[in-house]
């Protein structure tokens, strides 16, 4: 009887250690999606969000993604909880590496200072005319506006997380990442803001739009963005499906066109040479991931 009740215990123990040891099941992911923008391709409007989002349901046939519009506030919230949610395009930092694990999915120009076309030659602009940041930042006679919680990269976010308090620039909350304050500016309640150089390209308006798009001095490597799920054993079972379904030359091609359709034609070929190298490297599984 003895030998009995033991051999159950061993049983137990063992069983508990493979349940330990069996990575979490992914059935379901809350896709926090930045946004849903539509951009002109030829004759067409469409929606890179929306078609990594088809693209990947079609290919993850036991998940389900369940889409929900965020603002950065929500989706780091979400993730720093260490919710099952994934966030679908993030730039990556040192900060949210310690609360994510990530898989690439686009090399993307750094962001742009976007002004009214009328307060461009007020600005503090150096001999090639990119914008010196820190000057415009100091001035109190141009009001900036940026979306709370967002990243922009780390080195504009090392420039705009400063110690000095700068009531001319506000920070507002929104149900997006941003595309809103476009038309704040073109409605004279801003002069300026800075965001990637698509949402102009993604402005049915741009033609006629009262903004343009000016380098960032000291901001010109472009940025890596990707897919982030909680650091968890979840987040990294989820973030290995995703990235061995992206990890193909189908998923590369998916992802730089998506990303082209986003881009103005000199900028892409400007960084034809960059992408080609980026999606060479997407088109496999990340290494050691």
């Amino acid at each position: 009887m003895r030998l009995y009740a033991a051999s159950l215990a061993l049983l137990a123990v063992a069983g508990a250690s493979r349940a330990a040891g069996a990575p979490p099941v992914v059935d379901d992911i809350t896709w926090l999606v930045s946004n849903t923008l539509a951009v002109p391709d030829g004759e067409q409007m469409r929606r890179p969000a929306d078609e990594l989002t088809q693209w990947l349901q079609a290919r993850l046939p036991g998940v389900a993604l369940k889409p929900v519009v965020a603002n950065a506030e929500r989706s780091w919230a979400l993730i720093r909880q260490r919710q099952r949610a994934c966030h679908a395009g993030a730039a990556r930092t040192p900060e949210r590496e310690r609360l994510a694990v990530f898989t690439d999915t686009w090399l993307v120009p750094p962001p742009q200072l976007i002004v009214r076309q009328d307060r461009r030659d007020t600005l503090p602009l150096d001999a090639s005319g990119a914008v010196d940041l820190e000057a415009l930042l100091n001035d109190g006679g141009l009001r900036g506006i940026l979306t709370q919680g967002r990243s922009y990269g780390p080195v504009l976010d090392g420039m705009l997380g400063g110690p000095v308090a700068r009531p001319q620039l506000q920070h507002v909350f929104g149900g997006d990442y941003g595309s809103q304050l476009l038309a704040m500016l073109a409605q004279d309640r801003a002069d300026y803001t800075i965001d990637y150089p698509n949402v102009l390209v993604a402005s049915r308006a741009a033609a006629g739009s009262p903004l343009v798009a000016l380098p960032i001095k000291g901001a010109s490597e472009p940025v890596v963005s990707g897919i982030a799920c909680p650091r968890t054993p979840w987040g990294q079972a989820a973030i290995r499906l995703i990235d061995k379904a992206l990890g193909t030359p189908e998923g590369a091609a998916l992802l730089r066109d998506t990303l082209r359709i986003s881009l103005p034609p000199d900028t892409q070929r400007a960084y034809k040479d960059a992408w080609d190298n980026f999606f060479a490297q997407r088109a496999r599984p990340t290494p050691g991931l």
